[in-house]
C-alpha cells in the first residue's frame, strides 16, 4: 500500500476539484500533478534547522559559545552613593583607613576626579599608596568631553521680527570659544517641534508668553572655571570674544561655571526671556537670562 504524502494529499484534491467542474472521474495529469508539487513545496516545506544563517542584527552578532574558556570579569557590587573625589581619597587615607579598604570601595562607588598622569602624582605626592592609585585608574569615570545644553527661549510679545537679532552665548575652550547663535527674525516666524505657550497668568495681568526649545551637545574639552557670555546684538558673524562690537559690551550676560575634568551628568540649562517693546514692535528687551549646570 503506498503512503499518502502531503504531496499525493494534494494532488487527489486538486484532481477531485477539477473532476467536480466537469463531471469527469478523477485524473491525474501531468499539468495537475505540477501544480499539486508546487504547492506541497510552499504548503509542507520542512522546518529551518539550526544550519539556517541568523537573522540580520543592528550591530556585530556575537556567538557566546565562542567565549568558552575566557576569563570572566570581576563582579562588582556598585554602591548608590556619590563617587569618590581626590579630596575624599586624601581624607580616608590620612583617617588611617586601611588600604585594602580604601581600594574595595573606589571599586564600589567609582572616582570622579582627574585620573591622568597628573592627577594620579598629584595622589601619590598626598601619600596615597600605589594599590588605592591602581584602583583610582581602573575605576575611574571617563574624562568629560562635551555638554548637553538645554536653551529656552522666552518671548513675551506678538512681534514676528527683531531689531536685534542675533542671539549668542559663548562658551570659552582653553584658546577657542564655542559659540551657539540664533537668528531670533527666523525663531520668531518659523514653526519648531518644541513650541509652546506659557501661561503666566495672575489675577492682575493676564498673559502668555512662548517658549521655544533647542538642545544638543558642545563640544569642551577644557576644564575649570568657564565665564559664558550671552547676548543680542545687530551684528552677524561674531565668532569670538573679541569681536564683540563695544556697543554691545554693556548687554552682556556674564556667568560663572566650573565644568568638571569627569563627572555623572554634563547638562546644562539656560533660559533668555525677551520682552517686546510697549512702542516700537520690532524691539525685544532681554530681560532675563538663567543659567544652571548638573554635574552630580
Amino acid at each position: 500500500m503506498k503512503t499518502l504524502t502531503p504531496s499525493l494529499i494534494a494532488v487527489f484534491l486538486l484532481s477531485g476539484v477539477a473532476a467536480a467542474k466537469e463531471k469527469r472521474p478523477p485524473t491525474r495529469g501531468p499539468v495537475t500533478v505540477i501544480i499539486a508539487l508546487i504547492l506541497g513545496l510552499f504548503l509542507f516545506s520542512p522546518p529551518a534547522t539550526a544550519t539556517d544563517p541568523l537573522p540580520p542584527t543592528r550591530g556585530e552578532v556575537i556567538n557566546i559559545v565562542e567565549w568558552d574558556g575566557g576569563e570572566l570579569p570581576q563582579v562588582y557590587e556598585r554602591s548608590e552613593q556619590l563617587p569618590f573625589t581626590q579630596t575624599d581619597v586624601t581624607r580616608l587615607v590620612a583617617s588611617g583607613f586601611e588600604t585594602e579598604q580604601i581600594s574595595q570601595m573606589i571599586a564600589e562607588r567609582r572616582y570622579v576626579g582627574d585620573a591622568s598622569a597628573n592627577g594620579l602624582i598629584t595622589l601619590k605626592n598626598n601619600g596615597v599608596a600605589p594599590e588605592i592609585i591602581q584602583a583610582v585608574s581602573k575605576h575611574a569615570l571617563p574624562p568629560n568631553r562635551a555638554m548637553n545644553f538645554t536653551i529656552h527661549l522666552e518671548f513675551e510679545g506678538q512681534s514676528w521680527s527683531a531689531r536685534k537679532r542675533y542671539l549668542y552665548i559663548i562658551v570659552p575652550d582653553g584658546t577657542i570659544d564655542r559659540v551657539f547663535t540664533a537668528d531670533l527674525g527666523t525663531v520668531l516666524s518659523g514653526h519648531w517641534r518644541n513650541d509652546t505657550l506659557i501661561d503666566n497668568t495672575d489675577p492682575l495681568l493676564p498673559r502668555k508668553i512662548r517658549q521655544v526649545t533647542f538642545s544638543g551637545t558642545l563640544p569642551v574639552k577644557t576644564y575649570g572655571q568657564k565665564e559664558v557670555r550671552i547676548f543680542t546684538s545687530t551684528h552677524p558673524g561674531i565668532h569670538r570674544v573679541e569681536d564683540i562690537p563695544q556697543s554691545d559690551h554693556s548687554e552682556i550676560k556674564t556667568f560663572t561655571i566650573n565644568y568638571p575634568t569627569s563627572s555623572l551628568r554634563q547638562d546644562c540649562r539656560i533660559t533668555i526671556r525677551h520682552k517686546q517693546d510697549a512702542m516700537l514692535a520690532d524691539k525685544w528687551l532681554l530681560v532675563d537670562t538663567h543659567l544652571e549646570c548638573e554635574w552630580e
